[in-house]
């Protein structure tokens, strides 16, 4: 780096000054020349004051400090900036004065735009530059570069959370608890993406309360893994808060209260610290749309409970996601990938994309939204099984399968008895029930003797089709 004197200074002016066009009449902005022109002057520099932790920053913080050097005369200094850098580049500039103070909100906002929000000491380079000043004219001064971290300001927050409360309390017909509903026997884990948990500070679970009035508070993972009601514990501010959104405090954690007995999802976000409180009502249909409906169709999955977890079943034969409506054109509140592969992983409103192709071929489709997951579990066979059947129980008679309507076929011959269907010669697959409504995991279907051709097209709860021609 070149030292100039105050001599030295003074020429260089001299020659900037007279090296001005003469058009130029904006004398009152100085100009300053490009910055590898920056000069040194004998004695000034920038000195660190301290590393910077932005959880409680004033309005601005003291970054540096200047010594003291004597201007030639005539001259001022101002337009003091600090440009940061990391090892990948520079990271941004920021506006500062000869006292050395900077914007604290300034300082936050680049912190987390270089390396995020998580409040870990971040390592920048500070390169403070000046200009000093005359008549207009501005000469670009380097006052030197150091080392220095940054801690953005966020609040603590743990790798997971626990909902305790009087719903998840399980007692016998006597009256007798089984399970303590405010104990590590009865805590429910909320559900989250699994990035970094100050990029996605959002904790979510789905839960039922069993009667009116019945209270909660949230219990940090590092409690479980110690002292459980110790400090982190998170409730509201007010006893009894009936609130369904509100903030989170650690200070003389409260219980919360839901009035109504029902089902609800709670949603946290711990950058804030609050929670909101939804009541839920599960539509009892989605559908799946993708490379198997040309991106038009639509195959259902029911979720006859009304509990969020839905079950259906279709050819899959590239990428898909999954819809809350039927109609071709509406992708309101779609779920996409956030994680997994083609068989199971993790959904968001706002995921990454499709879900993956999986290997083509007839796939059971489970879905649950109160854990945001999905599961694909391919089937290889289907066949009846049953006291009418030749084989009987032992083993199956398998259907073939016909891409072209999805409708599995069989002509068999039958006695009087029972059948059902089931899947990959195993019962973690079947359906029973009546021929008018075959249903998932239900009872026999009863049959009468006769060679039949029977037609099966599974695809969810209350459409599934079964029918037996008798030949």
């Amino acid at each position: 780096m070149k030292n100039i004197s105050i001599h030295s200074l003074i020429g260089l002016t001299v020659l900037c000054m007279s090296s001005c066009t003469d058009d130029y009449t904006d004398w009152a902005t100085p100009q300053a020349n490009e910055q590898e022109a920056a000069i040194t002057l004998p004695d000034f520099s920038a000195s660190k004051v301290n590393d910077i932790n932005l959880s409680n920053p004033g309005s601005s913080i003291k970054l540096f400090t200047l010594s003291n050097a004597t201007l030639p005369e005539g001259y001022t200094l101002g337009n003091v900036r600090v440009e940061l850098s990391t090892e990948k580049g520079k990271a941004g500039e920021l506006e500062s004065n000869t006292e050395g103070m900077i914007d604290s909100l300034t300082i936050q906002k680049l912190v987390v735009e270089t390396y995020g929000k998580r409040p870990t000491a971040r390592p920048f380079i500070a390169q403070v530059y000046a200009n000093a000043i005359k008549d207009g004219q501005a000469l670009l001064v380097n006052a030197g570069s150091f080392d220095v971290n940054f801690t953005p300001a966020a609040p603590f927050i743990d790798t997971g959370y626990y909902l305790v409360g009087d719903m998840f309390t399980i007692k016998n017909d006597k009256d007798e608890i089984l399970v303590n509903g405010w104990s590590a026997d009865g805590m429910v884990g909320f559900s989250h993406s699994g990035t970094d948990v100050y990029e996605d500070s959002k904790f979510s679970i789905v839960f039922t309360t069993t009667a009116d009035n019945q209270c909660w508070k949230i219990i940090p993972k590092t409690n479980t893994e110690g002292e459980f009601w110790g400090a982190g514990v998170l409730g509201t501010v007010t006893d009894g808060d009936t609130a369904t959104e509100g903030t989170l405090t650690t200070n003389n954690p409260r219980a919360g209260m839901i009035t109504q007995a029902g089902m609800y999802k709670m949603t946290l976000d711990m950058m804030e610290y609050t929670y909101t409180l939804e009541e839920l009502d599960f539509a009892p249909y989605i559908y799946e749309i993708g490379n198997n409906t040309s991106w038009s169709g639509i195959c259902p999955l029911a979720g006859t409970n009304f509990d969020g977890k839905y079950r259906g079943f279709a050819y899959l034969n590239g990428e898909f996601k999954y819809k809350p409506n039927p109609e071709k054109d509406n992708w309101t509140g779609d779920w996409e990938k956030v994680s997994g592969d083609a068989l199971a992983g993790t959904l968001d409103e706002n995921g990454a994309g499709n879900i993956d192709a999986p290997e083509a071929g007839f796939y059971m489709m489970e879905v649950d939204l109160t854990a945001m997951t999905y599961k694909h579990t391919l089937i290889s066979t289907l066949g009846v099984i049953g006291s009418a059947t030749p084989s009987g129980w032992d083993a199956d008679t398998d259907m073939v399968y016909n891409e072209e309507d999805g409708s599995w076929n069989l002509t068999t011959n039958l006695t009087d008895g029972e059948i059902k269907i089931r899947a990959n010669n195993d019962w973690d697959i079947n359906w029973g029930g009546s021929i008018a409504e075959p249903t998932f995991n239900a009872g026999n279907i009863a049959v009468t003797a006769g060679n039949y051709t029977i037609r099966f097209i599974p695809q969810c709860d209350g459409m599934n089709q079964l029918t037996l021609t008798k030949n």
